[in-house]
């Protein structure tokens, strides 16, 4: 029995490293987007350990700048969680594209797997699972958890490095968070193979911001908004993947 034992722990620490080798080459993108997020969690009023948590616990960059820009305008508690729930319902597509790599796995083993799923781990592991025809936990669980620890490290140097900055010259950058968040939204833009059909959310968020800003709360306006950009996003992703399959 020790000796089965034995094999199948190393077998299974191998993959583990193999998986923590396959999120090299995304580390340096979390990194800048990780930074910039921490910068403006300070900006945004938060502390250092505020934002490590944040970091931690919601571990969704687009979801956390969406959280900051929201929170700074003032926005209510209600439609800031309701957007971040709106943006992330793309992983819920996602880890179901994953599940039949995961066919052969118990039900806290997809949780995990799921749960620290990013879109870059997911386009690693969906090519790795296309070549083995499978996914190891342990691979995967490598692979989440290098990529969750640098984000969460690049959030507090940022968040660190802003806080060090006299008070004057932290209010003279306060403009930056706006500008900071369309800038990073630009440079995904310009990243991303779906242009067309994010420029068609944006620009569905955009249209319906403008009919309807003058006629109600502001905090109604970004639910709204969100809801029918997020629900386009997640309909063409879902005709994006079932034409790749």
């Amino acid at each position: 029995m020790l000796m089965k034992t034995q094999p199948l722990h190393r077998d299974a620490v191998l993959a583990f490293r193999a998986g923590v080798s396959a999120c090299l080459p995304t580390i340096p993108g979390y990194w800048s987007i990780g930074f910039a997020a921490g910068a403006i969690g300070t900006l945004s009023g938060f502390t250092t350990l505020q934002t490590a948590l944040l970091a931690s616990l919601l571990y969704a960059g687009s979801a956390q700048f969406l959280f900051y820009s929201l929170w700074a305008t003032g926005a209510e508690v209600a439609s800031v969680v309701f957007s971040v729930l709106l943006v992330n319902l793309r992983y819920l597509l996602m880890s179901s594209a994953m599940s039949v790599f995961f066919r052969e796995h118990t039900t806290l083993e997809k949780i995990v797997s799921g749960l620290l799923l990013t879109d870059e781990t997911f386009g690693v592991a969906v090519q790795h699972g296309s070549q083995q025809s499978k996914v190891r936990f342990a691979w995967m669980f490598g692979l989440n958890v290098a990529a969750w620890l640098n984000w969460i490290l690049a959030c507090v140097v940022g968040a660190w490095l802003a806080a060090a900055l006299p008070p004057a010259l932290m209010e003279g950058l306060s403009f930056s968070l706006v500008s900071m968040f369309i800038g990073l939204v630009l440079m995904l833009w310009f990243a991303s193979q779906r242009k067309i059909l994010e420029t068609f959310s944006i620009s569905a968020a955009v249209i319906v911001t403008l009919f309807t800003a003058g006629q109600t709360d502001i905090s109604i306006v970004i639910i709204i908004a969100a809801s029918v950009a997020a629900t386009l996003s997640t309909l063409g992703l879902r005709l994006f993947y079932k034409g790749e399959r």
